[in-house]
């Protein structure tokens, strides 16, 4: 999503840019994105979707047989 954004937005390859431009770009890009997709600021991608934050390990019980 946000590496399509970048490339309609500058024009520019995301894997071509400068590490530092991706950064910077993303550190402004990414509270837009997640605030248009209902994701939380502080929820973290943990095992193939958004999770709230220390909650990640909650349904991650390998032990139980």
């Amino acid at each position: 999503m946000a590496i399509r954004r970048y490339t309609d937005q500058t024009g520019q390859s995301w894997a071509k840019a400068p590490a530092a431009t991706r950064r910077a770009w993303l550190a402004e890009a990414e509270p837009v994105i997640r605030t248009e997709h209902g994701i939380a600021l502080d929820a973290v991608w943990q095992g193939g979707g958004w999770q709230a934050p220390g909650q990640v390990d909650l349904f991650d019980v390998p032990e139980v047989a």
